[in-house]
């Protein structure tokens, strides 16, 4: 979905509140079905009626782009304008996790090119027809069914949206410190490496694992590199703490608060 960017009026860094960069991550990665109060399935059988055997369309509004033409043929084009639209619900695939939605026309109505109403998904004895302009698959997120509670869905959208900031900011982060330069660093101490290698050795699975002594080389690189970044991970913090202004757009990750055991590493309690 296209972000419409005025890059003549872009505010600086400090005065945006919103990531800095483009948001690639699509949102349906981070939805969380738990605010969904029915099921998928359930969901479709509600255009079942009492006594028929066809099913309807389920009423709903989805966000879907204003020129069909466009929208089928290059989704992510500057040029289009996405709504929350009216549509009918036509059906679900469990292998995309996508909900077929029909745009309804202007009475309200879910009609074909023919004008006849659509049923049981569109699916006949000749199979399913080709897609028409104003069909499209989407997400759940993205996709709104009259018989929900629209706040509960508006804080589904939000929660998503904020978890894909998050994580693009984390993963920002990280790259950050990994092509911070290693050069010139204390290195990891190589009493430090040597008892750790003398450990590892020592350990009973790893004794007559050839494969360890084999590759021992690159084991001792990585831990080395390992170390090498978490020093500079260390400075990353410290500077973007201490300037939080000038580093605005870059989000430290959580502390995660480490638990005290209550007895020694030594202890062990009889089973």
């Amino acid at each position: 979905m296209p972000r419409h960017h005025d890059l003549d009026s872009m505010p600086a860094i400090e005065e945006k509140k919103d990531p800095v960069f483009p948001i690639y991550l699509p949102l349906k990665i981070f939805d969380n079905d738990e605010f969904d109060c029915r099921t998928p399935e359930e969901w479709i059988s509600l255009g079942l009626e009492p006594g028929s055997h066809d099913r309807k369309p389920v009423p709903g509004k989805a966000l879907l782009p204003t020129d069909d033409i466009l929208g089928h043929e290059d989704p992510k084009n500057q040029k289009l304008i996405y709504k929350w639209i009216d549509v009918g619900v036509l059906d679900y695939d469990k292998e995309t996790e996508l909900y077929l939605v029909h745009k309804t026309d202007k009475n309200g109505l879910v009609r074909d090119e023919e004008g006849r109403p659509i049923l049981n998904g569109g699916i006949t004895l000749e199979g399913r027809a080709p897609l028409l302009s104003c069909q499209y698959w989407v997400p759940r997120v993205c996709l709104l069914f009259l018989a929900e509670d629209p706040q509960v869905f508006a804080q589904r959208v939000v929660s998503a949206d904020s978890l894909r900031k998050k994580t693009q900011a984390l993963l920002l982060y990280h790259l950050y410190v990994d092509c911070m330069p290693t050069d010139g660093l204390n290195s990891i101490n190589e009493k430090s490496l040597g008892k750790m290698k003398l450990l590892a050795l020592h350990t009973p699975r790893l004794k007559k694992e050839k494969r360890v002594l084999d590759h021992m080389c690159c084991l001792e690189k990585e831990v080395r590199l390992d170390y090498e970044r978490t020093m500079n991970r260390i400075s990353f913090d410290r500077v973007v703490t201490s300037k939080p202004q000038m580093f605005s757009y870059v989000t430290l990750p959580d502390k995660e608060e480490k638990k005290v055991p209550e007895k020694g590493m030594g202890h062990s309690e009889a089973v």
